[in-house]
């Protein structure tokens, strides 16, 4: 999979975000992942980032945005809520 770029980000629509975002979890829920390079998605995305998709979680969530719907580096943004109680 590739790293998303300013001009892949701005192409997409919602409903293809999405479709990401279930075909990830899809991925997930059956224990199979994308091939994806970590070295080269971090060296891609060293001069900026072009998520396609913000996902808000919980501070205590069990396991990561980007595990549950199989994203790549800075395929998404996750902005984590404190627990309040």
């Amino acid at each position: 999979m590739r790293t998303h770029t300013r001009e892949s980000q701005s192409s997409l629509t919602p409903d293809m975000a999405i479709q990401y975002l279930k075909e990830g979890n899809d991925r997930f829920v059956n224990n199979l992942k994308a091939n994806r390079n970590l070295l080269q998605q971090v060296n891609e995305t060293s001069a900026g980032q072009f998520p396609f998709a913000t996902i808000l979680s919980c501070i205590d969530s069990r396991t990561s945005a980007e595990l549950i719907f199989d994203q790549g580096l800075g395929d998404i943004l996750v902005s984590v809520l404190p627990e309040i109680f």
